[in-house]
């Protein structure tokens, strides 16, 4: 009986930290998706001002001042999308990592669950075995008188 109880406080323990884990997992993957809307923000900008730059250079009606800005803002846009991709790479591997973790977590929860069974049939059977016997003994002292 003790056994179950232990194994029952054990399970509880590794049921919260599951829990846990999948809150950190729900955190990481709504950050890896902010960072990556801010990415596709960020190469959306790069597009159109490309576009942009582009009509007004098929055009011919940039000057050089003009011209300078835009690659300015070019260099400027494309560093931004590299540290960008840096952190949204970044919260992905933390995601994949935490995802293990959960996974991990959920195979010993499981094992816990299972010791847990295991523990509960034998204190069930320990106890079917020892009614018997007791049964097995008046039936056996009756017989006797």
């Amino acid at each position: 009986m003790r056994k179950t109880k232990t194994i029952n406080k054990i399970l509880k323990l590794k049921d919260n930290r599951k829990k846990e884990i999948e809150i950190e997992v729900k955190k990481a993957a709504d950050r890896a998706d902010a960072e990556k809307i801010r990415l596709q923000a960020l190469e959306k900008d790069f597009t159109d001002m490309l576009t942009f730059f582009n009509e007004k250079h098929a055009e011919g009606s940039l000057n050089a001042g003009n011209l300078v800005s835009c690659y300015d803002f070019f260099s400027r846009i494309n560093g931004k999308i590299n540290e960008q991709q840096q952190v949204h790479s970044q919260c992905v591997k933390e995601l994949t990592s935490l995802k293990n973790t959960l996974v991990t977590a959920h195979k010993e929860k499981k094992v816990f669950e299972i010791l847990n069974d295991r523990a509960v049939k034998n204190n069930n059977k320990e106890r079917l075995d020892s009614e018997q016997k007791e049964n097995d003994f008046y039936a056996i002292s009756r017989r006797v008188r």
